[in-house]
């Protein structure tokens, strides 16, 4: 029999999440006098959870595969997915929280605050787009109906989609200091687009000392054959 953090891996996950997004919500509304207010704030914690998640999601295979000697090992990796759609449906409350407080001032919004938001909302929507396309096919039957190696190609997708991410928030995002919305009147802060850059920056090392692992292992086996 499988152990506990195993078989509850995902449910604790969706769990974690959905109390988090309850936190967000209520932290948002605190000290808000307005509805436009707590929708503005909730819209910059729920991207920047999603940023996260997806980070999260990113950065199990490589630490696992480079730290094979870490506890729960089996329990992380079948989690991530829960990780990766729990970052999608983040990510939907951030664009929904977006539309919401348009559409209570003034739509002209989405194309009057100059070309760099106009192009942060295109790159964030193609993000979006990815992984919504990510996050329908996650299920096993997906895994099943496209086969393995279709749908490994697909979900490959996903290092086109963190740059795209990263990018939307250089040019849209409040909390990273580049740009902001006409609705955005807080101080920018650095430190989150300092700590997100530091966690891609671990992601990327990971990622290559795997590959790298991986192709000592092929030019080993041979040799042990």
């Amino acid at each position: 029999m499988k152990p506990w953090h195993f078989r509850y891996a995902r449910v604790l996950v969706y769990v974690g999440v959905a109390v988090a997004a309850a936190g967000v919500g209520v932290a948002s509304a605190i000290d808000s006098p307005s509805l436009g207010q707590t929708l503005v704030a909730a819209r910059q914690l729920f991207g920047l959870w999603a940023l996260a998640l997806l980070l999260g999601s990113m950065l199990l295979g490589p630490l696992t595969g480079v730290l094979p000697w870490l506890p729960w090992k089996s329990s992380l990796l079948y989690a991530r997915r829960a990780v990766g759609v729990s970052g999608l449906l983040l990510a939907l409350a951030h664009v929904g929280c977006y539309l919401w407080s348009v559409y209570l001032r003034d739509w002209r919004e989405l194309y009057r605050s100059g070309p760099m938001w106009v192009a942060g909302l295109v790159i964030g929507t193609l993000a979006l787009a990815g992984m919504a396309a990510l996050g329908i096919t996650s299920a096993d039957r997906a895994v099943r109906r496209l086969g393995g190696r279709r749908w490994k190609w697909l979900h490959s997708g996903v290092y086109l989609i963190l740059p795209l991410v990263l990018l939307h928030a250089l040019l849209v995002g409040a909390d990273f200091g580049i740009n902001s919305g006409p609705d955005v009147h807080a101080e920018a802060d650095f430190g989150a687009g300092i700590t997100f850059a530091c966690l891609t920056v671990a992601w990327l090392v990971l990622f290559l000392l795997r590959r790298k692992m991986r192709k000592s292992d092929i030019k080993l086996s041979p040799a042990v054959l």
